[in-house]
């Protein structure tokens, strides 16, 4: 009984289409809930409304443009957008596993980035108003700056370097760590003859 029915469907291009047809002849009417409004419907028109494609009733459709073709299949030479693809490397990036011992000399900021700026600064003959009209930050910025009660985001240093002229970033060359290579575990008296050292 269940094969003949199964078998004497057509199978058409989407899942949920077959599904229903299955419910449809196994129980009668199979009622679907419009995305939109919520309402059961026997059946849904798949339509785009603000960017969004849904399975709407008929009262619901009216609102949006009917889709051709079966919602979520790919058609060949459909790749993923520029955005996704950007976000799929960077997560790459992150995933993968790197040694952090031995990894490349990094640019860091500069111990002494305040005195920096205010030497630079004072060696144009500039107010910390003129350097926060330059560098459009307001003067209790460079003043926090300059004091070193707050950090230059990373998008203000390069608007520091170019406008003083001078480099707030240094290149930090990656420490050298001895491996411990003996049998019993290290304890904390190792780990202070190795400082030591």
């Amino acid at each position: 009984m269940w094969s003949s029915s199964i078998e004497s469907l057509e199978y058409p291009e989407t899942r949920s289409l077959y599904i229903r047809q299955l419910l449809f002849r196994l129980n009668g009417l199979v009622y679907v809930i419009c995305e939109l409004c919520g309402k059961e419907t026997p059946r849904t028109r798949t339509v785009a409304i603000e960017g969004s494609v849904l399975s709407a009733c008929a009262d619901c459709a009216k609102f949006g443009a009917e889709v051709a073709g079966p919602i979520g299949v790919r058609r060949p030479g459909n790749t993923a957008s520029p955005v996704v693809a950007q976000r799929l490397e960077r997560r790459q990036q992150r995933m993968s596993e790197r040694d952090i011992y031995t990894a490349p000399a990094t640019e860091e900021l500069a111990e002494d980035f305040g005195d920096r700026i205010r030497k630079a600064r004072e060696a144009l003959g500039w107010k910390q108003s003129d350097l926060g009209a330059k560098v459009n930050e307001r003067e209790s910025v460079i003043a926090k700056l300059e004091s070193q009660t707050m950090v230059p985001t990373d998008a203000m240093i390069p608007k520091l370097e170019r406008t003083l002229g001078i480099k707030l970033r240094e290149k930090v060359e990656s420490v050298a760590v001895k491996k411990h290579t003996g049998r019993a575990p290290m304890t904390l008296g190792d780990l202070i003859r190795m400082d030591e050292e």
